[in-house]
């Protein structure tokens, strides 16, 4: 995250067929206010919005993360503890991932959150991957093929905290002993998609015991 801009959705080691986020889309399309925060009381009043659209009690907030472009939105399951998915909130001016739903303040995050989630996604996950729901690939085996990719990629880069989602793994990327970004693991197959949309981190706002 050098801030320089990168193409949305730039795919690193990965492949399959592009997915769509069910348990929001039909929701979104419905949605139309001005495009894009600037302030993170703005995005937690934004992701919470959205959240009570789903009428789903199961579905929390678990955490958002403020970046250089966008507010990365973490949505959990609370009977199970899980990660279910992923939402971005573009930034004004950003030239955000935003663009492919028109003047919507919120939509799926691209790239694994739409591609490899087996449950929340409207494909159920891909044609290349296994979609029984059960993640074949452990948070610490995870964590090892994330390391390898840093090591040949992002020399002094760490793992950092795991999310664990249908079908994936995202983890934070620690440099210098603060967040620099993050990837995610295929929970099948293990390969490696490193998200370069966001930007420069700045903050995390933590939601779970809101």
């Amino acid at each position: 995250m050098n801030g320089t801009r990168r193409p949305v959705g730039a795919l690193l080691i990965a492949g399959g067929v592009v997915g769509i986020i069910a348990a929001s889309y039909l929701v979104l399309i419905a949605w139309a206010p001005v495009r894009g925060v600037t302030k993170i009381d703005e995005a937690v009043k934004v992701a919470k919005d959205y959240l009570n659209s789903l009428n789903n009690k199961d579905l929390a907030i678990d955490e958002i993360e403020e970046y250089q472009y966008n507010f990365y939105v973490v949505y959990y399951e609370r009977g199970t503890n899980m990660g279910s998915f992923e939402m971005i909130i573009d930034k004004p001016g950003t030239g955000g991932s935003m663009w492919m739903w028109s003047d919507l303040p919120i939509g799926p995050e691209p790239g694994p959150n739409m591609m490899w989630n087996t449950k929340y996604g409207m494909m159920g996950g891909s044609v290349y991957y296994s979609t029984t729901g059960t993640n074949t690939i452990t948070v610490d085996q995870a964590k090892t093929y994330a390391q390898r990719y840093l090591d040949n990629y992002v020399p002094g880069a760490k793992v950092g905290d795991v999310r664990t989602f249908y079908g994936y793994h995202t983890i934070d990327i620690v440099k210098d002993g603060k967040i620099y970004g993050m990837l995610s693991v295929n929970a099948y197959n293990g390969i490696i998609w490193y998200h370069d949309w966001h930007g420069a981190y700045i903050q995390t706002r933590e939601m779970k015991s809101d």
